[in-house]
């Protein structure tokens, strides 16, 4: 079964199954919170079956890592083995945590588009320091504006600005990781996945990520993932299973591209990517305390980054992110607000008169 027809079968049961809640949504919420619950419920017998399964797979501290490909770690142990390096390095401000926020949200204007990030990063040592960079993006309006032929061309170059919707995230994502690379730190914790998917598929994202994972004197990056209920839900169904204080090693990079290198979603540059840096770059999830996040690391990096993600998780329930990560995070989201920036552009719209203001606004300020 081709992927369209997959989906066409998958929406047209989804309208099938579909119920009218007009009369009890102001009653009971149409019975949606009972049905999280029940779904919840009825899923533990897989989490115990395949809970069952992990303990099989149970990885001491001396566990060869070049082989590696899966397994349960318990984080106590693995950091009493492991974990004196990262103490030190703790100790000595050799731990930074690299965060981003948008100065500006993405804006696209009738000839043009804008955006603006903040970079950050923070150790126990240093107070945060601050990089921010614009990029704009302008149609070429250089030319004649006689003809009609003039004004086609300048509305077919400024189609092709808006033609890929993500370059915005991938912007953000390599200014961090760039950050990160170019900083002095050994020991260097990215919010997100370590290797994104905006980046992957961009020559500059690949030349970094060899840059940062390859080079015979690399540091040791860790990404880690705050939110996994929007990501794979194999991800989801590892972690319920998790209890605290543990670390599953879920798979390698390359292993969860696997289906779509062999589909040929990625090929070239990127399926080599894949296949030589992808194999060492080693994905599960951990659970310091009461919830559990993703994390994303090299393999040689493994016994670093557990001891770091342990000692260095924050005492906040439910949110037991590496403690440096939820400062860096706090911080530059104070320091910055896209919203007020907005604001001043339109001030600026608004003085040079009605029709660019109202032309350039969204409608959903005026609600």
């Amino acid at each position: 079964m081709s992927d369209k027809q997959l989906t066409d079968k998958i929406f047209q049961k989804l309208l099938n199954n579909a119920i009218d809640i007009t009369d009890t949504f102001d009653i009971d919420l149409g019975g949606l919170p009972q049905d999280v619950v029940k779904a919840t419920k009825d899923s533990s017998p897989y989490i115990l079956r395949l809970r069952a399964a992990m303990e099989e797979q149970a990885l001491a501290p001396d566990v060869s890592l070049s082989q590696l490909e899966f397994g349960l770690i318990d984080m106590q142990q693995w950091t009493t083995v492991h974990g004196n390096i990262i103490t030190q390095a703790l100790e000595k401000g050799d731990v930074m945590a690299v965060d981003g926020t948008p100065l500006i949200h993405h804006q696209r204007f009738l000839t043009g588009q804008v955006y603006a990030c903040a970079v950050g990063g923070l150790t126990s040592r240093n107070p945060m320091d601050l990089r921010a960079r614009l990029i704009k993006v302008q149609a070429d309006l250089s030319g004649e504006h006689e003809s009609l032929d003039d004004v086609e061309r300048v509305i077919d170059a400024s189609e092709e600005l808006t033609e890929s919707g993500s370059w915005a995230s991938a912007f953000l994502e390599y200014q961090e990781r760039e950050y990160a690379y170019l900083s002095q730190i050994n020991y260097l914790i990215l919010d997100g996945s370590l290797i994104t998917q905006n980046l992957l598929t961009r020559k500059e994202g690949r030349i970094l990520f060899r840059k940062m994972l390859s080079e015979k004197n690399r540091r040791c990056y860790v990404g880690v993932v705050k939110n996994i209920s929007q990501g794979q839900q194999e991800r989801r169904f590892f972690a319920r299973a998790l209890k605290t204080g543990e670390l599953y090693v879920q798979n390698s990079f390359y292993d969860f591209l696997k289906p779509r290198l062999d589909k040929g979603d990625y090929t070239g540059e990127t399926k080599r990517f894949a296949e030589e840096i992808g194999v060492n770059v080693l994905r599960g999830v951990y659970k310091p305390g009461r919830k559990a996040f993703g994390f994303e690391c090299h393999r040689e990096d493994l016994p670093a980054i557990v001891s770091l993600l342990w000692l260095e998780r924050n005492k906040q329930l439910g949110f037991e992110i590496p403690f440096l990560l939820a400062h860096v995070d706090a911080q530059i989201r104070a320091r910055y607000r896209p919203s007020e920036t907005m604001a001043a552009i339109e001030a600026t719209l608004a003085s040079y008169g009605e029709d660019e203001f109202f032309d350039e606004t969204d409608e959903r300020m005026w609600r």
